[in-house]
């Protein structure tokens, strides 16, 4: 019994690295039915399965098409391969450029379920800064990169987070009332800038702008964090509009790697 046991876990394994190898750049997005025709499987066992590889975050669904992606767990799963993944080695040298600009410290996030994970980093010289190290999760609700996310992403995203865990208070400058951040977020919309004026650690602040590939996601965000009372508001205002000139360059440079690749097809 214990052998026919272990030979049934191994199948289930071995299908679901079979639905992560159908993953490709070619092919990013597979809806389940698509990845059961690819793979012979029934729909019901590919769509369990799915279930499970998206609750680890080795997968993520689509809350609007449906389709599924790669999720950030992989990227976890292969950090020591960091420097070779597609946003590192694209984002560092931009992340570079800002600090050289401004004097404060850069860094890349993702999306990781409900969370914001820096993928890359870049310090400033200065004695005086503001340090975020590559794994570390940050609630988006009280981040300049969070809320970039949350604006740009469905309604539903935010409403989860509200659920579970809620919106919680860092510091007394965190946004808890939803209606009130909804409202934010309107603003991170329009202008492509979030902002955090010591909202996630006290006397910690940070401005963020979107990386967009050309379906309008946001593939990452590129982000300067700074002590509150080092810039002045001229200053601030200047390490935004700089952040958002740079995340508008790394934008181009995904959608034209996107639009190569569409014409070698």
């Amino acid at each position: 019994m214990a052998l026919l046991v272990e030979k049934s876990s191994l199948k289930t394994v071995e299908k679901a690295v079979r639905i992560l190898q159908e993953f490709s750049h070619d092919r990013p997005e597979i809806s389940v039915s698509e990845l059961s025709r690819a793979l012979g499987i029934h729909k019901s066992i590919v769509s369990r399965l799915v279930s499970t590889l998206c609750r680890s975050s080795l997968l993520h669904q689509d809350p609007e098409t449906r389709k599924i992606r790669i999720g950030v767990g992989a990227f976890r799963l292969g950090s020591i391969y960091a420097s070779r993944q597609e946003i590192v080695r694209k984002a560092t040298p931009f992340l570079a450029a800002l600090v050289s600009r401004i004097g404060q410290s850069a860094h890349a996030m993702v999306l990781d379920g409900s969370n914001g994970l820096v993928v890359a980093t870049v310090e400033s010289p200065s004695a005086l800064r503001v340090i975020m190290r590559v794994g570390e999760h940050r609630h988006l609700h009280s981040t300049a990169s969070g809320k970039v996310f949350l604006a740009f992403s469905p309604p539903t995203l935010l409403e989860s987070i509200v659920k579970e865990p809620g919106l919680v208070r860092h510091t007394p400058a965190t946004i808890t009332d939803p209606d009130v951040l909804r409202m934010e977020l309107e603003t991170v919309k329009a202008t492509r800038i979030g902002w955090n004026n010591g909202e996630n650690h006290a006397g910690a602040g940070g401005v963020a702008a979107p990386v967009l590939d050309d379906g309008g996601h946001v593939v990452t965000t590129l982000s300067v964090v700074y002590p509150l009372n080092v810039p002045t508001e001229a200053q601030k205002q200047e390490i935004a509009a700089q952040t958002l000139a740079v995340s508008e360059k790394l934008s181009e440079y995904f959608r034209s790697e996107g639009r190569s690749r569409l014409r070698k097809q």
